[in-house]
């Protein structure tokens, strides 16, 4: 498995592309599509899967044209998710002046446990509300896609629209926590990081 990192316009959000020699999955496409379908068309991959942590509008901005280039693959979101990729002012794109609205269709309403079959890889599903009311993460292997619930040294806001501190902080120490402290964290902002870092060391939700 290996994993392109790509920091997206408007605000430096991560987009990852999740690939082996064949086939790949792109996690949360906020921008900068045509230096993703181009990275793809160098790969020589198809991609499976559009799959969005959340439907903040700096995770979504590029779901429309990536849907374009990547026809054949199936958009996942958390089913708590789906009505915001449609409302400018639920995807928060309204207040920046973008008003963001997809116009295609979701392929998978997933919850939590939920098992992503994506050519050979298989994608736990493991739902951390707090930053949103649906957020989820991504788990591959010993990598985790942790959108904007878990950060390097940090957590997601709670003070939009949906968000919770006490819920994100169980989501956090009960869920992600749980899992090996050698799995990697890949945010949806900032560096990467592991499990075993953040449960020692987050100032904000280490046990």
């Amino acid at each position: 498995m290996k994993i392109l990192t790509f920091e997206v316009p408007p605000i430096g959000t991560n987009c990852y592309i999740v690939h082996n020699e064949k086939e790949g999955i792109i996690i949360d496409p906020g921008g900068g599509a045509g230096d993703i379908i181009s990275a793809v068309d160098s790969l020589g991959i198809e991609i499976k899967h559009i799959l969005l942590t959340h439907t903040h509008f700096d995770h979504i901005g590029a779901l429309g044209d990536i849907k374009k280039g990547c026809s054949s693959a199936e958009v996942g979101v958390h089913e708590l998710e789906k009505d915001a990729l449609y409302d400018p002012q639920k995807n928060l794109s309204f207040g920046f002046g973008i008003n963001y609205s997809y116009s295609g269709g979701v392929d998978l309403e997933i919850k939590d446990g939920d098992v992503i079959k994506s050519g050979s890889f298989d994608i736990k599903v493991i739902h951390t509300p707090g930053h949103t009311v649906g957020s989820v993460c991504y788990l591959i292997d010993d990598a985790l896609f942790s959108g904007d619930t878990l950060f390097q040294s940090s957590v997601g806001r709670t003070d939009l629209p949906g968000g919770d501190s006490v819920t994100l902080l169980s989501s956090i120490r009960n869920k992600l926590f749980s899992l090996p402290g050698s799995t990697k964290v890949y945010p949806g902002h900032m560096g990467t990081t592991t499990i075993g870092w953040e449960k020692q060391r987050n100032p904000y939700a280490k046990i």
